[in-house]
């Protein structure tokens, strides 16, 4: 976060605004819970009075991709984690940024595009490939449990990547167009979502299920 930044952050605390809620990037802000952050439409009239160039977002997917995210990310952050996410333009590299942004004010980590030996990376995986990579493991006939980099998180883990891409579309942020998967594994998905809802959460938590109660 640089000086101009913290000025803006200061400035939206000043009229009531709880920051741990909403987020600062490329000069807009995405607000993460519109309740929880308390940014009404009579506080964004005050806050434009000084900065009308900024624009404030409230996104309903935004927000239900924050709330899901969250979840995940309380319990991987820790106060002062050095975090790296890659600065390319893939859509959920970009949410990365825009989702870790807050836990600077929260936690008072640092968000770099650099790796070293005191960073931890933020793996943009998201739902879809870890059910993917599950339906793979059962193809191949090994056992189907989920493997974890060390020293690496998984905020997007149980976002949905078309809601990640319903979000990119939504802005106007700059990014690369994501290419369409065809395997057999996104076949069978393709197939049970059309029967069973939300059928990539449904895996997932049956897999960590598994995992933490080690049934074989």
């Amino acid at each position: 976060m640089n000086d101009e930044e913290r000025i803006i952050i200061k400035k939206i605390n000043k009229i009531g605004v709880d920051t741990r809620y909403i987020s600062l990037y490329h000069n807009k802000i995405y607000i993460n819970n519109l309740k929880f952050s308390k940014f009404s439409r009579n506080k964004e009239e005050k806050f434009h009075k000084e900065y009308p160039e900024i624009e404030v977002i409230r996104s309903k997917i935004f927000q239900k991709i924050c709330i899901k995210a969250s979840r995940t990310i309380k319990n991987q952050v820790k106060p002062r984690d050095k975090i790296y996410i890659s600065d390319d333009l893939a859509p959920e590299n970009i949410l990365l940024h825009v989702l870790l942004e807050p836990y600077q004010r929260k936690y008072g980590i640092t968000i770099t595009s650099k790796k070293d030996n005191d960073t931890i990376n933020a793996n943009p995986k998201y739902l879809d490939k870890f059910a993917s990579e599950y339906i793979n493991l059962m193809i191949s006939g090994n056992k189907i449990t989920n493997h974890y980099e060390e020293n690496t998180i998984y905020p997007l883990m149980h976002v949905s990547y078309q809601w990640i891409i319903d979000w990119i579309n939504s802005t106007d942020i700059q990014h690369t167009q994501p290419q369409q998967e065809n395997d057999t594994a996104t076949d069978i998905l393709n197939f049970l979502e059309k029967h069973i809802p939300n059928v990539n959460e449904s895996i997932k938590q049956s897999v960590t299920y598994l995992d933490d109660n080690a049934i074989e």
